[in-house]
């Protein structure tokens, strides 16, 4: 029987032994592991950070575009109120020139029948 317990004690150890091994190995495997998430922690904190930044940078640029927009918005119905007006002055312009055309035509007719008169000896004698 001795021999039999020397055998079972040997493949007890060895199993031990194996048990021991694969623990280690497992605790190695973990420890790689763990120090994988630890920089890919790292990674996304650093990303975050990038992608925080970029959308303050991000911000900052639409609203000074929406600030432009708003400029641009008032200049316009700024200019087209100042447009209307002076479409209207074109149309009081036009309708002077229209008025002054005519009694240009009128001093015309005047001028020449005045003229015909002076030629004609017709001065009032």
């Amino acid at each position: 029987m001795p021999a039999l317990w020397y055998s079972c004690a040997v493949d007890i150890e060895r199993t031990i032994q194996f048990i021991l091994e694969s623990q280690a190995k497992a605790e190695i495997r973990m420890d790689r592991w763990e120090a994988r998430m630890e920089r890919s922690d790292a990674r996304i904190e650093r990303s975050d950070a990038r992608v925080a930044a970029l959308e303050k940078r991000l911000d900052r640029r639409m609203d000074a575009i929406t600030k432009l927009l708003q400029q641009g918005m008032r200049i316009l119905v700024k200019n087209q109120s100042e447009i209307a007006e002076l479409r209207k002055a074109q149309r009081r312009t036009d309708t002077k020139l229209a008025e002054l055309a005519e009694a240009q035509k009128e001093t015309q007719r005047t001028l020449r029948a005045f003229i015909a008169r002076l030629r004609n000896g017709r001065n009032g004698r």
